[in-house]
């Protein structure tokens, strides 16, 4: 049985921020994420979070077939079982769920939806940047620049998935691959998981994971 299509959006954060008055953004945002906002100091910060949770929620509430502020979010921890923490599951009115990931870099975000919920996808982008050492970084083996950063949002787009969060530990890769995808296990998830590179903006990394080989993958340029 296929596991269908991820869509993942590319969006620039700026275009994404002068589409919506702020106070249409910060209005469908549900209470934990007006916290999170409320402790953001920067006003630059302040900008990429309403415009990217909006996009977030407007894109979900559009897969949900519900308005952006009816969106719900539950978590679940891999590691402890916990729903009062972990990853981020959204949901309808109605308890219909999705499998979707949020990442965001600089200037870029990039939202994955996948068609079916009981598959879990995570993505995960970087901008690329000179210099970084990698030498406490563990997920990272010999990587330099683009490379290392590849390695990094493979790394973290299977604990996205996997919804374990990332430790010392780093997902180990099986040697498997089945066409685009490789295979790896992640430390607290006893399931084998999936990534692969996606396209990304110039001088950024991108990278998506998912629990199942023969999922397909379109990137999609965001437009208001």
């Amino acid at each position: 049985m296929s596991a269908g299509l991820i869509r993942i959006w590319s969006v620039p954060i700026a275009a994404a921020a002068s589409a919506v008055p702020h106070e249409e953004a910060y209005g469908v945002l549900g209470p934990a994420e007006r916290e999170r906002f409320a402790r953001l100091r920067r006003g630059g910060d302040r900008m990429r979070y309403l415009a990217v949770h909006h996009v977030f929620r407007t894109v979900l509430g559009q897969a949900l077939g519900v308005g952006p502020a009816e969106v719900g979010f539950r978590r679940y921890c891999a590691r402890c079982g916990d729903d009062g923490h972990g990853k981020p599951v959204p949901f309808a009115p109605d308890g219909t769920t999705l499998s979707a990931s949020l990442s965001h870099s600089a200037a870029y975000a990039l939202i994955a939806v996948g068609d079916s919920a009981d598959v879990p996808v995570g993505v995960d982008i970087e901008r690329v940047r000179a210099d970084m050492d990698w030498s406490r970084i563990p997920c990272v083996q010999g990587g330099r620049n683009t490379h290392g950063f590849e390695q990094w949002t493979r790394a973290e787009a299977l604990v996205k998935a996997a919804g374990t969060g990332l430790s010392r530990t780093p997902p180990r890769y099986t040697g498997h691959v089945f066409g685009t995808w490789r295979a790896a296990r992640v430390p607290g998830s006893g399931h084998e998981w999936f990534v692969r590179s996606v396209r990304s903006p110039d001088g950024y990394a991108a990278s998506v994971a998912s629990g199942r080989a023969d999922a397909a993958v379109a990137v999609v340029q965001w437009r208001p």
